[in-house]
């Protein structure tokens, strides 16, 4: 057997293992994520600061905790004049887990990285970049680069999105829901990944009423989603995944549609606990806590005042 045969062959193996370990890197990804014990400290937090988590079953809570660590396992958080702590870490992982939990093993192909930085920005805006402005400013944005995307989120906007669980803002859950929304092709307001076709007219036409109430002022939902029909969608989620019994009490067929499209409709029984997916079961929970507080109880949202001084008027 000749040297140059036997070099040949040590290269051909070379790149078939070459090729293999790529073929096999998101399965070995994904399992050296799982393998990873999910840290106590990020539970504590979880419980502390996310209520969406803290209203689920014990089983629920264990998938949303597999769910942010492939996540994190995937997805690069880089912070900009500002630490990625694991307050950051946590919430901006729950923030991607929250509009797409009803899809289990979901995850965001094209995102790679998210940016943290310390609060708000300026930012000259392209035809290729969604945003997200509050008075001239940007609390967060979506942007192309290449075939690939990034995420840029303030870290002041993230944690106060989480703050207050009923006030219908989140700036994190509104970023990703961006991304939900291009996951048939493209940002439009149409959520064609988890909606029926059937039901793809009915939720444009909806979304048109809606629009039109929004921009002439007869609407409660944020005037931020008449923007345009990917606004809309990003708005909405914020509103459905923070105060979901007013959306379903004042836009009740919008709620119905949304809660198909998101797959978090009370009668569907995806995973191991039956109803579990209704979108209205942390806020019963929540509320339910609620009624054990004392006026000088530490309040539930994790800001370290007491209830008396924060959350007991807009529990009223």
């Amino acid at each position: 057997m000749s040297l140059s045969y036997l070099l040949a062959s040590a290269v051909l193996l070379a790149l078939l293992l070459v090729f293999y370990r790529y073929l096999t890197a998101d399965q070995r990804r994904r399992r050296a994520a799982l393998a990873t014990p999910f840290p106590v400290a990020w539970r504590t937090l979880l419980a502390e600061h996310v209520a969406f988590y803290d209203g689920l079953a014990d089983a629920d809570k264990t998938r949303f905790e597999q769910a942010m660590q492939l996540f994190l396992a995937r997805t690069r958080l880089t912070g900009i004049q500002t630490e990625v702590d694991d307050l950051t870490r946590v919430l901006t992982a729950a923030a991607a887990v929250i509009p797409v939990f009803g899809f289990p093993g979901w995850e965001y192909p094209t995102l790679h990285e998210v940016l943290i930085v310390p609060d708000a920005w300026q930012l000259e805006t392209r035809p290729d970049q969604e945003v997200r402005p509050l008075q001239g400013t940007l609390l967060g944005s979506v942007q192309r680069f290449q075939n690939d995307q990034y995420m840029r989120l303030s870290r002041a906007a993230l944690v106060q999105g989480f703050t207050d669980a009923e006030d219908k803002h989140n700036v994190g859950v509104h970023e990703f829901a961006h991304l939900v929304d291009e996951a048939d092709g493209q940002i439009d307001g149409i959520p064609g990944a988890g909606l029926p076709p059937a039901l793809l007219r009915p939720w444009a036409e909806v979304m048109q009423r809606e629009l039109a109430a929004i921009r002439a002022g007869h609407s409660d939902i944020d005037s931020y989603a008449g923007t345009n029909e990917a606004e809309f969608f990003a708005v909405v989620n914020e509103y459905f995944f923070e105060r979901p019994e007013k959306l379903q009490e004042n836009h009740p067929e919008l709620f119905d549609l949304l809660s198909q499209a998101l797959h978090q409709h009370p009668e569907q029984t995806l995973g191991a606990s039956p109803g579990h997916l209704d979108p209205r079961q942390w806020l019963r929970q929540l509320r339910a806590k609620k009624k054990v507080l004392g006026r000088n109880s530490p309040c539930p949202c994790g800001s370290g005042k007491k209830y008396k001084d924060c959350h007991l008027a807009s529990a009223a």
